[in-house]
């Protein structure tokens, strides 16, 4: 009888969550902002493609209000999605299919965790539908979740290779790793900061000595799966157009001054999305031995952090107006142009990457460590590139105990982690429809003595 009422109290959270997406759409929900780009870049884009591919893409970069992604995902919607010939329809077909992208990581997750209950597997997956980032490109047709998609599933594949890393490969499994570069090669022209999934997957074939034949056939399906791109990117002058008309497209790939600049900011978005799976540890250890773990690591970095701050070097922390994510934000509310808020939070993902370095570098460091280089290139960082990848990362691809501590007690884990991103939804619903429905209104309490 206990089993069937905690049963029912699973399903009916994710039946709430869930419905809480749809009224997201229905209310116009514009949790992130940059909900109305849709009608300045994504809609004018997918009719132009629909009306003339050819000269659409050769003037990609060229119109007045360019989109700062390969066509990848505007193409798709042009050729594949019947709903295009009006906007209500074609923004109701987006929520619809990135609802399904929750049903995807329910699977993935299923897959991966095969002896957690089908309700707790449900729960922990909807916290996609949490996400403001995936929330906004759902309802308003953006084109962000078909990267996600694609990296969801591409994350799939990339677990069954690893069940057979140093085997001879069957059919099966050199289908595997087929998809899998056929997959992420779609997550890459989806979001072009994903391409860091086939750097992390080949170092960790070379650092995991895996089966040569696996190596060799990543690396020729790469080759053919890179075909649609440089056609795209070579022949028709996009990289040209880019330099001389539009800087900002792609220009985020060739700036390496902005890593040093965005580590603070990349370390706080860990600190960020990680915290309340700290919460969950801190429930399941003694205070000494959990204090032990990430006290030290913590101190050191906030101690550097505050150094470069008394230097001046942080200075840059108090004047963002756009990007930096919501821990700047609230930190700017709290007291304007001030960052303090913001270094603890990059030294709590300090020491939680260094936890996970520790726990599996063979694994762990190789994912990582090309993520914290390209996600340090853009020359502004917003939390929607993080979001929600770091949350995929650490349940689809991290090895960490941390993973045993949460599905420990998944009823009170799941309370935690969906409470916790629903006052992050909450909050960001907030900022963005009351207290500051334009940019212009922030940058004018931003700006005020």
């Amino acid at each position: 009888m206990g089993d069937n009422r905690y049963s029912f109290f699973k399903i009916f959270f994710v039946c709430l969550i869930s419905l809480s997406f749809f009224l997201g759409y229905y209310f116009r929900e514009n949790a992130a902002g940059g909900g109305g780009e849709f009608y300045l870049i994504s809609w004018p884009i997918i009719q132009s493609f629909k009306s003339d591919f050819w000269l659409t893409l050769q003037n990609y970069t060229t119109v007045k209000h360019p989109d700062y992604q390969l066509p990848f995902s505007h193409i798709i919607n042009a050729y594949l999605n019947p709903f295009t010939d009006n906007i209500k329809s074609f923004q109701l077909s987006t929520t619809v299919i990135s609802f399904s992208i929750y049903f995807v990581f329910a699977f993935v997750l299923k897959k991966i965790y095969s002896n957690i209950n089908n309700f707790d597997i449900l729960l922990t997956s909807s916290v996609l539908l949490l996400s403001p980032f995936f929330r906004t490109s759902a309802f308003w047709g953006k084109n962000e979740n078909y990267g996600w998609l694609f990296f969801i599933l591409a994350l799939y594949f990339f677990f069954e290779i690893k069940k057979k890393l140093h085997s001879e490969q069957s059919n099966k499994d050199k289908l595997n790793v087929i998809l899998f570069c056929f997959t992420s090669a779609c997550a890459l022209y989806a979001r072009q900061a994903l391409f860091f999934l086939p750097i992390s997957y080949l170092l960790y074939l070379v650092v995991n000595k895996a089966n040569r034949n696996i190596l060799l056939t990543s690396i020729i399906s790469f080759s053919i799966f890179a075909i649609p791109g440089l056609i795209t990117v070579l022949p028709l002058g996009i990289l040209e157009n880019t330099t001389l008309v539009n800087p900002g497209l792609f220009s985020w790939l060739v700036k390496p001054e902005h890593i040093l600049k965005n580590v603070p900011i990349l370390l706080s978005f860990f600190g960020f999305y990680l915290l309340p799976i700290l919460i969950i540890e801190l429930f399941h250890s003694d205070f000494k031995s959990f204090f032990k773990k990430y006290f030290i690591n913590f101190i050191i970095a906030l101690l550097f952090f505050v150094l470069l701050a008394q230097i001046n070097l942080l200075e840059y922390l108090g004047n963002y107006k756009m990007s930096g994510g919501a821990v700047l934000k609230l930190n700017y509310l709290i007291a304007k142009n001030n960052y303090f808020l913001l270094l603890i939070f990059s030294s709590l993902g300090f020491s939680i990457l260094i936890r996970l370095f520790r726990e599996d570098i063979k694994n762990n460091l190789v994912i990582l460590a090309p993520i914290l280089v390209v996600y340090g290139f853009p020359e502004f960082l917003y939390q929607e590139y993080v979001e929600p990848l770091i949350i995929l990362l650490f349940f689809l691809i991290l090895k960490t105990n941390l993973h045993k501590l949460y599905f420990k007690n998944i009823s009170l884990s799941n309370f935690i982690f969906l409470s916790y991103f629903a006052v992050y939804l909450a909050g960001s619903i907030y900022f963005k429809h009351f207290a500051f429905s334009t940019f212009e209104e922030w940058e004018i309490f931003l700006n005020a003595q």
